[in-house]
This record gives C-alpha cells, sequence and structure tokens, in this order.
C-alpha cells in the first residue's frame, strides 16, 4: 500500500505568483512575500488558498489530485526532488513549509526537499552526466530504504527530460507514475516505456557496476575489455582526461543498475538453485591464512563462512583494504571472490574458493555471501 510520494519539482509556483491577474488583495500579499523572499509567509498564504487553484502551482495541484483519487493510503513520507538552481531551492523550501503545517489538510508525516546536483538547463552535458544520473539516485535510495510497494512518483513539474526520466524509472522500478497536464483537472499514470533488463549482462559485470557506483570513476584502461561488449558500453559515459578517459555511469547504465538489483533479490533462490554446492562439512574445508595482524578475526570469520554451502575453501588472507565499501573487491570466472571485511577498520579481507563455474555464479555467490554473512556485521 503506498503512502510515500516522491515528487519531481519546476518553478511553476513561482511563475504563477508574478503572472497571476487575480487583483484579490491575498494575491496581492503573495507577490510581495515573494519579492521578499520570504517562503514562510507564501505558504501560509498559499494556504488560504484552494489547493486546486493555479496559483499554487503544478506540484500542488498534482498532489490534490493524488490525494483525492486515493492513490495514496496514508500520508507517510513525501519527497521533493528540485534542479540545481536557486528559484528550484526556494521553491522546494516553500512546498516544505506548506506541507508540514498542520493547517494543511494534506500535510505529510515527513517532508524533505533533496537538490539533483547538475540539474540545470545552462550545461546539457551536466544535466545529462550528473542531473539525471543523480535524480535516479534519489528515487532509488528511497526504494531500498522503503521498497518500490510504498512508493508512488509524481512527475508533473520539472523540465521536460526529467519528466518523461522519471517515467522511465517508475517503469524500471515497478513504481507509479503520476502526471497532471495543465488542462486536465486531474492525474494520470504514465503508461510504461520500455527499459530493456539483462540480468546476465549485469550478473557478469557486477563488480564493475558497484565500482562505477562506489567509486563513480575508472580509468578505461582499467576496464578494456568490458567495453567490448556494445550494450555495456551504451551504459557508460566517457570523458577525457589528460592522456587517458574516465569513465562513469550515464543515467541510464545508473538506472539498468537499479532494475537489475531489484530483479535480482526477487530471482535470487531460483538463480542460486542451479549452482552446485559444496557438501562437504564445513569443519572439513580448508582454511589457510597468513600471519599478519587480524588473523584472529579472520579466523572467526572463515569458519562462519565456510557453512555455506558454495563455498569450498578459504584460500588466502588479502591485504588490508580500509577504504573498500564493498564486501565484493573483486571476482573470477573460476570461482574466486576478495571477500573484504568492510566493518573492520583496517579491511581485513578473504581469497575464497567457491563453486561458481563463470563470471555470473561467482557473483551471483558474492551478493549472496554479502547478504547472509555481511549486512549484519
Amino acid at each position: 500500500m503506498r503512502s510515500i510520494l516522491i515528487c519531481t519539482v519546476g518553478t511553476s509556483l513561482f511563475g504563477n505568483i508574478k503572472n497571476a491577474k487575480e487583483p484579490e488583495e491575498d494575491i496581492a500579499a503573495i507577490k510581495s512575500a515573494l519579492e521578499q523572499k520570504n517562503w514562510n509567509n507564501i505558504a501560509l498564504l498559499l494556504l488560504e488558498q484552494e489547493n486546486s487553484s493555479r496559483i499554487c502551482g503544478a506540484e500542488i495541484n498534482s498532489i490534490t489530485s493524488i490525494y483525492k483519487k486515493r492513490l495514496l493510503v496514508s500520508k507517510t513520507r513525501l519527497i521533493f526532488l528540485v534542479s540545481d538552481t536557486e528559484d528550484g531551492k526556494n521553491t522546494g523550501q516553500v512546498l516544505k513549509l506548506y506541507y508540514e503545517n498542520r493547517r494543511n489538510d494534506l500535510n505529510f508525516d515527513y517532508v524533505d526537499y533533496r537538490v539533483l546536483t547538475g540539474l540545470r538547463d545552462d550545461n546539457v552535458k551536466t544535466f545529462k552526466q550528473q542531473g539525471l544520473k543523480n535524480l535516479v539516485k534519489e528515487i532509488s535510495t528511497e526504494v531500498r530504504k522503503f521498497s518500490s510497494e510504498t512508493i508512488a512518483i509524481n512527475a508533473t513539474g520539472g523540465y521536460k527530460a526529467q519528466i518523461s526520466f522519471a517515467g522511465m524509472i517508475g517503469q524500471a522500478l515497478e513504481i507509479p507514475v503520476y502526471y497532471l497536464f495543465e488542462k486536465f483537472s486531474e492525474v494520470i499514470e504514465l503508461p510504461p516505456q520500455p527499459v530493456a533488463l539483462d540480468l546476465a549482462l549485469w550478473l557478469n559485470n557486477y563488480v564493475l557496476f558497484e565500482q562505477l557506483e562506489s567509486e563513480n570513476i575508472v580509468k578505461k584502461s582499467e576496464i578494456t575489455e568490458s567495453l567490448e561488449n556494445e550494450y555495456l558500453s551504451s551504459l557508460l559515459d566517457e570523458e577525457p582526461e589528460g592522456e587517458t578517459s574516465l569513465i562513469t555511469l550515464s543515467a541510464m547504465g545508473a538506472l539498468f543498475n537499479e532494475r537489475c538489483r531489484l530483479q535480482f533479490a526477487k530471482q535470487e533462490t531460483s538463480i542460486l538453485s542451479v549452482i552446485p554446492q559444496d557438501d562437504t562439512k564445513p569443519e572439513q574445508k580448508n582454511i589457510h591464512l597468513r600471519d599478519d595482524h587480524g588473523k584472529d578475526v579472520l579466523q572467526r570469520f572463515s569458519e562462519k563462512i565456510r557453512r555455506s554451502p558454495y563455498v569450498k575453501k578459504i584460500i588466502n588472507s588479502l591485504p588490508f583494504n580500509p577504504k573498500q565499501i564493498n564486501p565484493i573487491l573483486g571476482t573470477t570466472s573460476d570461482g574466486v571472490i576478495d571477500f573484504v571485511l568492510t566493518w573492520t577498520d583496517p579491511g581485513f579481507g578473504l581469497c575464497i574458493q567457491t563453486t561458481g563455474r563463470n563470471k555470473a555464479e561467482t557473483n551471483t555467490i558474492a551478493l549472496h555471501l554479502v547478504k547472509e554473512f555481511a549486512e549484519n556485521n
């Protein structure tokens, strides 16, 4: 049941106030408050207007319609995604004040606005490489925290490209997306837009996707082999940097990564079922560790993780990786996983032999081991 609403935001609110022709004194007061940049006063004065009135702007009008159509079961959480401009940020402030106010019949328990860094119309390259990618990131963050079943997207406000891409994000992450056309009296649900899914490609290149997500950029020279895949290359952006080039995830690449992550979580059990298991008793699986600092910590964790039927033995300990964010440092096509205990300050790590017979199987096991043995540490 949906109780969280994510809204893309434009600046129609300020434009409507500036262009309002009504002679009423309260309209004049709102205009005066806008000139003075008194955001709190604007929010209070807007509460005196009908929330379906044009002067309230596209965001308030569409949220009103969404609630009237009972598309939300409760008003738990409201997140506004604003452009990286002064007007965008100021609009976010007004909307936050408006929906936090207890005098508002449509007030939400929690209201916030997030600035989408790079989402501005004076730099096409930044808009594409940063702005749209941050749109994916903010929505995906909410999905990871609260699940797609609790969220709806209101894509009425903002740039046209932003609205269109929000529709694709919703379709990819299985979230309904609503839009209020200017001359319509109620919102409609945007039709699905095709987003390709190739889970095998994602599994074969999972470590690269995670590296690009956590570190943002990698040198092109480090992933030359991966770039031979035409579809994978289409999900990446290349930026010249001196004598080399840097590679980042494109906005579509970030969306592809999130969609595959969601689908893998749903299919993990069936994917694991076709991977062979090692029936050796856990206590008989060999553990070999270097006599280094942290050996006692690694020994305890090795004894724990070898209980997995997909682990065959612990090959050795790894050099320290204190800056590693994801426990999966690397994998091979013959079942080896470099696994870092990211919850330890020095970044202790293990080289683990698993039953994986190819890169996709090894990465599947790696993801499973993280969930089973690392997420609760």
